[in-house]
């Protein structure tokens, strides 16, 4: 890994060595992002608990709302009425049936494979003030993701497509029927490619695994909006990456939750002058904490500034006699004293 205490000269060529060995690293374990919502944190840290999402509140609204196509296509979007009364197409009555009254009975939990995508930690880790956890790759075959009967759910790749679409003919078995478990990989294994940059796994498990699960009563399909949290062993964490903008405060409990429990801790950084594997400006590097250097990371605030690999190649420090001597102090004395003067009491706080 990268030490920010190597000589100056090197460290762009550090950096960018390192970026390419960690972007060149084939991933066993899988990873997720999430956010730094004080009850993401609580359930995580202190309960032990980790969200399923059912589909309806994902937040790619293509999701499971496919284009349904039947060979004979003819009448199958006609709609109907009667008595003034408008009745749904073949089209929207099998989407609400066949989709709708099956899709609202699952949780998902999303993985990925790329922990340093400038994207995700953008969209699902709050604007990198989130964290991310790298699980190992059997964690699935802990208890507390098996099903109350032990069932292991397998962990599945996304595939994605450019047509997203289901053919319903193409689905019945020869006794006329769709299974379950064929409708199930059309919908829960495929995205539009828009999304293909996440390289997405996913574990899809019934949400009536959930302690606090209660199916609704009504015969009819349904939008489930509630949160359903499932208990997790944390022997099934390999290492956490705190997000580069995460406050001190969040640093410092999860800190000290690694420690209890032994697990590896990073810090991700932000180079704005380094492409990341995409080819696209601006790159996420998470650096291992480790002794030396856990109480510069608790020390140093959420980074708001990207950093510079020239900033830091051309960065060194010279001794002054009075403030007046920094070149920016004429015209700003006040702003420069007032700055001098809070390091000062913070540094006796």
């Amino acid at each position: 890994m990268f030490n920010m205490t190597t000589k100056k000269k090197n460290i762009r060529e550090e950096i960018i060595t390192s970026q390419q060995r960690f972007d060149s690293v084939q991933w066993d374990s899988f990873f997720k992002y999430f956010s730094d919502d004080p009850r993401v944190i609580d359930g995580i840290f202190t309960k032990h608990l980790i969200r399923f999402t059912q589909p309806r509140a994902l937040n790619d609204p293509l999701e499971f709302s496919p284009t349904i196509r039947f060979r004979q296509n003819q009448f199958n979007y006609r709609a109907y009425k009667l008595n003034g009364f408008l009745l749904p197409s073949v089209e929207f009555f099998t989407r609400v049936q066949l989709i709708e009254s099956q899709i609202n009975s699952y949780g998902i939990l999303s993985l990925t494979k790329r922990p340093n995508s400038f994207n995700m930690w953008s969209q699902y880790s709050n604007g990198h003030r989130g964290f991310v956890i790298e699980f190992k790759p059997d964690f699935n075959s802990y208890e507390g993701m098996k099903s109350s009967s032990g069932k292991m759910y397998e962990i599945r790749k996304v595939n994605y497509v450019d047509e997203y679409l289901i053919r319903i003919e193409d689905m019945i078995d020869k006794d006329g029927f769709i299974p379950i478990q064929t409708l199930n990989n059309e919908l829960f294994f495929k995205k539009t490619s828009r999304w293909k940059y996440e390289y997405e796994y996913r574990m899809v498990r019934p949400l009536s695994d959930c302690p606090d699960y209660h199916p609704p009563t009504a015969n009819y399909a349904y939008t489930d909006t509630e949160t359903y949290l499932f208990p997790f062993e944390v022997g099934c964490i390999s290492s956490i990456i705190l997000g580069a903008s995460m406050s001190q405060e969040n640093k410092a409990r999860i800190l000290d939750f690694a420690e209890k429990h032994n697990i590896v801790v990073n810090q991700a950084h932000i180079f704005r002058d380094i492409k990341d594997s995409d080819g696209q400006p601006g790159s996420v590097l998470p650096l291992k904490v480790d002794n030396d250097n856990r109480e510069a990371v608790l020390n140093s605030k959420p980074q708001l500034f990207c950093t510079d690999t020239d900033c830091l190649e051309n960065r060194d420090t010279v001794d002054i006699r009075t403030l007046s001597d920094l070149p920016y102090y004429e015209d700003h004395e006040a702003i420069v004293e007032e700055l001098f003067k809070n390091l000062q009491n913070s540094s006796h706080q």
